[in-house]
């Protein structure tokens, strides 16, 4: 009796480990429970963003149930941690599937690990769907896998777009993260500087978690660009912007959807100003679908919404929705999924074309006054 009742204990305190902290009651497992999964990174370096995610997943499956959930049952949240690590967001997916046997999968982690258990994925045939992971071999491999933040190729170009057509930006830098995520975005907004006439005058590569741009900056400063895009995330962003005007350079300041958190601000601080950026949230927008979200999400974790939270959010609202209309049958799921039309969400409104990509405006931002402040939004192919 002792041994079964420390192997009970035992069981609860795994289980109270992949789910999300701050669980409300409405999550509390059951027989008679949906499960859906969820996978991110909990600890590592990008730890931070996978628990704005898991929680934003959280948030929606609450409401989700306190709306009376499906065909009278409960959706339960099983969260796996992936460590920002491919290999580990494998082992995480096999058991959401394998061991938890999830009705569909939110995939809260970069673009790396996603690409990794795409595949996976689609050959078990959950339905899954990314909320931030940029890489446009994610959703290559079937019908199962569709994207609610639009691919690295449509945020370069609208990068390059905007960079060129609006600000009249002519010989231009490039720093990037090197990782599928910076790659892949870069060399959609090479592709499209090139066809826009434009040159950008140097490029270098930096690793996550780096501190010290000196040498790079040393050559962005020697190439005399009149703007700089920076591809990576607000940590290693925000060390670029400030040794940037430490060293003089006198270049716009360009980004990506990873800028997009409260800490780019708080870390940059003053060397911000004006740097703008794409993403595809933006909590003053003032439809209610938005301000409710970020409403609840601040009653709820004390934290603020931000693009990865929104993504999160509405990946798992497309899923949700899709169970209502479909049941648990994943076959009908992924369908009804993949027929998504018009879905308000906190990022815009969600459809899914042919190639199960989101369609929806790509967003500018810059800062302003020391804070985000929206600049204009359209829709790029």
């Amino acid at each position: 009796m002792k041994k079964l009742f420390l192997a009970g204990l035992l069981g609860i305190s795994l289980l109270v480990t992949g789910c999300a902290s701050n669980q409300s009651a409405s999550s509390t497992p059951s027989k008679d429970s949906i499960k859906i999964g969820w996978v991110g990174p909990l600890t590592g370096p990008t730890s931070t963003d996978g628990t704005l995610s898991r929680n934003a997943t959280q948030l929606a499956v609450d409401q989700f149930n306190e709306s009376g959930g499906v065909d009278g049952k409960k959706v339960e949240l099983v969260a796996e941690d992936d460590q920002g690590k491919p290999e580990e967001a494998l082992k995480a997916v096999q058991k959401l599937i394998n061991s938890d046997k999830v009705t569909g999968i939110v995939g809260g982690g970069y673009s790396g690990p996603m690409k990794t258990v795409a595949p996976k994925v689609q050959a078990a045939k959950i339905p899954m769907v990314v909320a931030y992971a940029v890489h446009p071999e994610i959703t290559k491999d079937g019908d199962y896998v569709n994207r609610v933040i639009y691919t690295a190729d449509v945020q370069g170009k609208a990068m390059a777009d905007y960079s060129i057509n609006d600000l009249n930006k002519k010989n231009i830098a490039v720093l990037y993260v090197d990782i599928d995520y910076g790659i892949s975005i870069y060399n959609s907004f090479k592709e499209e500087v090139n066809k826009l006439g434009a040159k950008i005058v140097i490029e270098r590569p930096f690793k996550m978690g780096d501190k010290d741009f000196s040498s790079i900056l040393t050559a962005v400063k020697a190439a005399k660009p009149d703007a700089m895009y920076v591809v990576g995330y607000y940590n290693e962003a925000a060390g670029i912007v400030t040794q940037s005007k430490e060293l003089g350079i006198d270049a716009q300041f360009l980004g990506v959807d990873g800028f997009d958190s409260p800490k780019f601000l708080e870390l940059g601080k003053e060397n911000t100003e004006g740097a703008t950026f794409s993403t595809s949230f933006y909590s003053t927008d003032r439809r209610e679908v938005v301000q409710s979200f970020v409403k609840a999400l601040h009653e709820k974790y004390t934290t603020e919404a931000d693009m990865l939270s929104s993504q999160s959010y509405d990946a798992t609202n497309v899923i949700l929705e899709a169970l209502k209309k479909a049941g648990t049958d994943k076959g009908k799921l992924a369908k009804a999924i993949n027929e998504t039309k018009d879905f308000e969400g906190t990022s815009g409104k969600i459809s899914f074309d042919s190639n199960h990509e989101v369609v929806k405006p790509v967003i500018f931002m810059t800062v302003k006054d020391g804070k985000f402040q929206f600049v204009k939004s359209l829709n790029y192919k």
